[in-house]
């Protein structure tokens, strides 16, 4: 009898488990979608319009904080610095702001000149 519950339980667990954690991660990336439009909203107001500046989201674990990386070319700092307060004032709880400087001529083209 124990063994037969034991092997139910088994079957149930490899069943259902990876649908369980599949259904978790679409929310936590559900979630994070949500958060990209809101902070593109928050950067597009700021800036009065569309920029160079990419936000990317990471979602937030049981483990780490969510991310939202805002990143731009160096040579447009000026558009980070009118937006990032903005930002931060709309950053949902459990998410950390990580500001990024991309170098403004990529590192491929910069070997060929």
């Amino acid at each position: 009898m124990v063994e037969g519950a034991t092997v139910l339980v088994l079957v149930a667990v490899l069943i259902f488990g990876p649908i369980a954690w599949r259904v978790v991660r679409d929310r936590r990336e559900q979630e994070a979608l949500a958060v990209t439009a809101d902070i593109r909203h928050v950067v597009n107001h700021a800036l009065e319009g569309e920029s160079l500046v990419t936000v990317q989201v990471e979602p937030a674990t049981m483990w780490r904080e969510g991310r939202v990386v805002l990143s731009v070319p160096a040579d447009w700092q000026w558009l980070l610095d009118r937006a990032w307060v903005d930002v931060l004032t709309h950053l949902p709880r459990r998410y950390e702001l990580v500001v990024q400087l991309r170098p403004a001529v990529p590192d491929g083209e910069r070997a060929a000149a």
